[in-house]
């Protein structure tokens, strides 16, 4: 990895689907060169997979939740199996410090919210943390 590399990492993030000719204009290579590059990054698991963004408020998910969750026990991968299948559950960390898990949530309406709460709280004790705007 050099910074040629990582020129075109911080372009990919930004728009994953540049064509390469216009990433190579950017930074003063052929799209042939930025090409070879990226599979080298594929092949070596430097960029796993590429993804789109979804702006969740035009699809009627209005709350953004954060929820720190502190499981009552030790079982982990009855939780684990919950929050992979929730669709409203965007992401799920393991974390250190306080917390077991720090879940991201985005929810259509309080109703929902309570129920995800509620199916949670099987599992776990909880923080909310809801989002009150966007700054990067």
């Amino acid at each position: 990895m050099d910074e040629i590399d990582f020129q075109i990492l911080e372009i990919l993030k930004e728009n994953s689907r540049k064509p390469w000719k216009e990433i190579g204009e950017s930074i003063h290579m052929t799209g042939q060169a930025v090409g070879n590059r990226i599979r080298r990054m594929e092949e070596d698991g430097v960029i796993e997979q590429y993804t789109i963004a979804v702006n969740e408020l035009k699809l009627g998910k209005s709350i953004q939740a954060f929820i720190t969750a502190f499981l009552k026990s030790n079982h982990h991968l009855e939780f684990q199996k919950y929050v992979k299948g929730n669709p409203d559950i965007k992401e799920v960390h393991r974390i250190s410090g306080e917390g077991c898990y720090i879940i991201t949530a985005s929810i259509s309406n309080q109703f929902d919210l309570n129920k995800t709460l509620d199916d949670i709280l099987k599992y776990a004790n909880y923080r909310v943390n809801i989002s009150i705007g966007k700054i990067k």
